[in-house]
C-alpha cells in the first residue's frame, strides 16, 4: 500500500460519497452530494488530503480544513478497510497531516456513532470527547405559526449587506464569502433572512440528487440572536425543499447542547436519527 498526496478529486470524491452513506463508516465534515465534495476538495488542495491507496484502489481517505480561529477540521477516517495494521497506518496519515500545520493546537472529528473503526482510531490517536451531535429528520412540517416571509433567496444585488453579515460572523469574511458562494450550484441553494436592509441570517440548503434534501449551514448575526431567525430561516428551507423540490425527507445537525434548538425542532416535526460523536485532538 502507499500513501500520497492527491489532486484526483472525481476519483477521491466518489469514493467519499459511497462511504459516508454507509452508517458503519460515516463522518462529519463532508458535503451532502458527490459535486460538493469534489468542491471541497479542490478548496482544500492535495496539500491538505492524503489517500492510502493499493494499485488504483483507494483505500482511506483524511482531509484537513484549516480554521481562522487556528484549528482545523478533520473529515475521516474513511476507509474500505478496518484491520489492525490499517488502523496504524490512518494514525500515521492524520500525525503526517498534522505536520504540515505546526501553528494548530487542536484538530476536531465527528464520527458516527456506528462507525467503530473510527472510534478505534480516536482511542489510539487519545483524543478528548466533546459531545454529541444528532441528525434529525422530517417528512412533514408543523409550521403555520411560522412567519417567513422574511426569508428571500439569496442574490448578488444583496452582495454588500451578505458582506456585512460576515464580517460580523468571521475572522476572514472575504475569503468566507467567497467558499460559500462558490458551493451554489444545482445541488444547493442561498437563502437571507432580510430586514430593514440588514441580512440578519443565512442558511445553506443541499438538494442533492435524492429525494432528501440537508440543512448544511444556518448562521445567525450576533447582534439578532434569540429572535427566532434560525428557526424562521429552517422553517423556510423546510418548505422550500418540500415544495419546490418535492423532496420527501430534510435533514439536519444539531449539537446536543442545544437543548431549546431541539425542542423547537421536535416541534416543527423532525425526529432524532442518528447521531455523530465530537472529538478534540490536541497537538503536543
Amino acid at each position: 500500500m502507499s500513501t500520497s498526496a492527491t489532486d484526483d478529486y472525481e476519483k477521491i470524491s466518489r469514493f467519499l460519497y459511497d462511504m459516508n452513506q454507509q452508517p458503519e463508516h460515516h463522518v462529519g465534515y463532508l458535503g451532502h452530494s458527490q459535486q460538493r465534495i469534489k468542491k471541497q476538495l479542490e478548496q482544500l488542495g492535495a496539500e491538505n488530503i492524503a489517500v492510502l491507496s493499493e494499485g488504483e484502489e483507494i483505500i482511506a481517505v483524511i482531509g484537513i480544513e484549516t480554521k481562522e480561529d487556528g484549528t482545523a477540521h478533520v473529515f475521516g477516517p474513511i476507509t474500505s478497510h478496518t484491520d489492525t495494521e490499517i488502523s496504524q497506518q490512518i494514525k500515521e496519515l492524520c500525525e503526517q497531516l498534522m505536520k504540515k500545520h505546526p501553528d494548530i493546537k487542536e484538530y476536531e472529528f465527528y464520527i458516527g456513532a456506528q462507525h467503530v473503526f473510527g472510534q478505534m482510531v480516536m482511542k489510539s490517536l487519545r483524543t478528548q470527547y466533546l459531545g454529541t451531535r444528532y441528525t434529525m429528520a422530517a417528512v412533514n412540517l408543523n409550521d403555520e405559526d411560522i412567519d417567513t416571509r422574511l426569508v428571500i433567496p439569496y442574490s448578488p444585488i444583496y452582495r454588500k449587506s451578505f458582506m456585512d453579515l460576515m464580517k460580523n460572523l468571521y475572522i476572514n469574511p472575504k475569503e468566507r464569502t467567497e467558499q460559500l458562494l462558490e458551493l451554489l450550484d444545482d445541488s444547493s441553494e442561498l437563502f437571507i433572512l432580510l430586514n430593514e436592509g440588514i441580512v440578519k441570517g443565512y442558511i445553506l440548503l443541499a438538494t442533492n440528487n435524492k429525494a432528501t434534501c440537508y440543512v448544511e449551514y444556518v448562521v445567525t448575526h450576533k447582534n439578532y440572536r434569540q429572535q427566532g431567525i434560525g428557526h424562521q430561516l429552517v422553517a423556510y428551507a423546510a418548505r422550500h425543499a418540500f415544495e419546490k423540490h418535492q423532496a420527501t425527507e430534510i435533514q439536519l445537525s444539531v449539537e446536543d447542547k442545544r437543548k431549546r434548538t431541539i425542542e423547537f425542532y421536535e416541534k416543527l416535526g423532525f425526529k432524532k436519527i442518528n447521531e455523530l460523536h465530537h472529538y478534540k485532538f490536541s497537538a503536543e
